[in-house]
């Protein structure tokens, strides 16, 4: 029987994610259906790192802005932006509420910061966030295997890659220097 109260509120889906992750962390058998529930759930983290790196950067980018008007205007700084521990994010069927603990999404929301200010590489970004990911995934959710971080961004640097390639292919031989 379907219930007709049952609490769809925001509050109360966070609080399923986080129980669904704690859930998970907390296993110790090694069947196919506790692998089966870390894998699920790794996934989802990637997801929500991935979606909290690029909030770091573009909640960075507008709080530059508004530090640079705040300067001009001399008014006031707004307030640093922050992670949350909780990310909506999107899957085959719905919209699904996903929580990793405050620690690994304020390091994700940093990277995600540093590489909007510039302060590190794409290189960089990734390998960041790829230890990241990986530790959460061997340490929290005890997986042998790795999942990939940031694969938007390795596909956009292997695009310029092939793009710069392609240019140099095309372009004229340079003149020896004589």
């Amino acid at each position: 029987m379907i219930s007709l109260f049952k609490d769809n509120s925001p509050a109360a889906l966070k609080a399923k994610a986080k129980a669904a992750f704690d859930k998970t962390v907390e296993l110790t058998s090694d069947s196919r259906n506790a692998r089966s529930m870390r894998v699920r759930i790794a996934l989802l983290s990637r997801a929500h790192l991935d979606k909290t790196f690029i909030e770091g950067a573009e909640r960075t980018e507008v709080y530059l802005k508004q530090v640079t008007k705040a300067i001009v205007d001399q008014t006031e700084r707004p307030p640093e932006p922050t992670a949350s521990e909780y990310q909506k994010v999107e899957t085959a069927t719905d919209d699904i509420w996903v929580y990793v603990p405050q620690d690994y999404a304020d390091a994700a929301f940093q990277i995600g910061s540093r590489y909007q200010r510039t302060d590190i590489s794409a290189e960089h970004a990734i390998d960041s966030m790829q230890g990241l990911l990986d530790q959460l995934c061997m340490y929290e959710l005890r997986l042998d295997e790795s999942l990939e971080a940031l694969q938007f961004l390795r596909d956009e640097l292997a695009e310029q890659a092939a793009q710069e390639a392609s240019d140099e292919e095309g372009a004229p031989p340079s003149e020896p220097s004589a």
